[in-house]
């Protein structure tokens, strides 16, 4: 809501500071992928948030992803804590607010936000690549309707209201997308052989985990993972 009122009143510095800080959380994020060698597609920086687009294989390691999402806060608070030494209290106190209240809405368990991609690796640890998706998913419809619901008739906050309903497109927008992530996870683990350490046998495409190598059984005979992508390609 402040910085509603502050386009209206011309107060354009309170937006500075806000875009500032979204601008350097997504340059922690930019930074460490850049560092990893993955491929930044655009950087895009909006009034209520911002997000990094990269092109890189969905079965790249998991501790990679993990590195990536938790450096964007991580430098957002270090930046924070430098600059009370190089502003005025007043200004400091501001850049505080802005600060914990970005953390706080980006750190929600609702994708695609950096809470809910945290909480779809770690699900990723022990569940399929299929239905971590589904449970975040679902997890995430059900989060961000009830804050909207809440907002509307408890506490309503235009900004906050925004970037909710905000927030639900692009969530919409993602479970649009996922049959193509689906394929594209299929697909690599079928023109690549990853160098995976751990082994499952399994009876569905499914059921099929990242950072592990499968074999499938069906009908008691135990086929290969790339020898089952290739029949399900082909076919």
């Amino acid at each position: 809501m402040l910085l509603i009122l502050s386009l209206l009143t011309g107060h354009f510095h309170q937006i500075l500071l806000f875009t500032f800080l979204i601008f350097v959380h997504e340059l922690g994020h930019f930074l460490t992928a850049f560092y990893l060698g993955w491929k930044t597609v655009a950087i895009h920086i909006y009034p209520y948030g911002g997000c990094c687009e990269f092109q890189q294989e969905l079965n790249v390691c998991l501790w990679q992803e993990w590195l990536v999402l938790i450096m964007g806060p991580l430098v957002q608070l270090v930046v924070v804590f430098l600059l009370s030494f190089m502003t005025s209290p007043s200004d400091y106190s501001l850049c505080l607010q802005y600060s914990n209240w970005l953390l706080f809405f980006n750190l929600l368990p609702i994708y695609p936000l950096d809470g809910g991609k945290l909480l779809l690796l770690l699900n990723q640890h022990f569940f399929s690549f299929y239905s971590s998706y589904r449970f975040i998913f679902t997890l995430s419809y059900f989060l961000v309707f009830t804050a909207l619901l809440s907002c509307l008739f408890f506490s309503f906050h235009l900004l906050l209201f925004l970037s909710l309903f905000l927030l639900m497109i692009k969530l919409y927008q993602e479970i649009e997308r996922f049959p193509v992530y689906y394929q594209k996870f299929l697909f690599e683990r079928y023109l690549t052989r990853f160098p995976f350490h751990k082994h499952k046998q399994i009876s569905s495409l499914r059921q099929m985990k990242r950072d592990t190598y499968h074999y499938f059984l069906q009908n008691g005979t135990i086929i290969s993972e790339y020898e089952y992508l290739k029949w399900f390609f082909d076919s």
